[in-house]
């Protein structure tokens, strides 16, 4: 799976919102980790986690490295979004809290606490089918150029 064709593809960052989620569900291992984006709006998003090929855990629940997976990608999807054209995000720190069993379909929410030139910060709360909130994420972003990102034999 070719994951560095979506990064050629990226939108600007003056793109619509519209553009920024039809890329978004369109990349490879953010339909892998069986992500919908729902909307995104300038630094908030909201995106629909349904079932990857992953089991759940034998309570119903979904993995948590499986939801650490979601987060880093939204982190990642919106990192993107806020950053300037020609820039893109990587994760620096990730972290995840567990509250309760997060049992599928889950409801992944997403706000950029801070931007700034080289770091940024991310929040996603993870709420499950009951509507409780069963994780909250937060991660730190460095921003580097766009092809400093793309793996060296990719390039080629």
């Amino acid at each position: 799976m070719d994951t560095t064709a979506g990064m050629r593809t990226i939108p600007r960052h003056e793109d619509s919102d519209d553009a920024w989620r039809a890329w978004a569900d369109s990349y490879p291992s953010f339909s892998s980790a069986g992500l919908r984006c729902i909307e995104i709006v300038g630094p908030t998003a909201v995106f629909e986690f349904s079932e990857t090929a992953f089991p759940l855990n034998p309570n119903g629940a979904v993995n948590g490295g499986v939801v650490a997976l979601a987060v880093d990608q939204i982190m990642g999807v919106l990192g993107a979004r806020i950053a300037p054209t020609g820039s893109m995000p990587v994760t620096a720190v990730l972290q995840v809290q567990y509250h309760a069993p997060a049992l599928p379909p889950l409801r992944m929410e997403a706000r950029a606490i801070q931007n700034g030139r080289a770091l940024q910060a991310i929040e996603v709360v993870v709420h499950d089918a009951l509507g409780r909130r069963c994780s909250t994420a937060t991660g730190t972003m460095a921003i580097g150029r766009l092809e400093q990102r793309i793996a060296p034999a990719a390039r080629a």
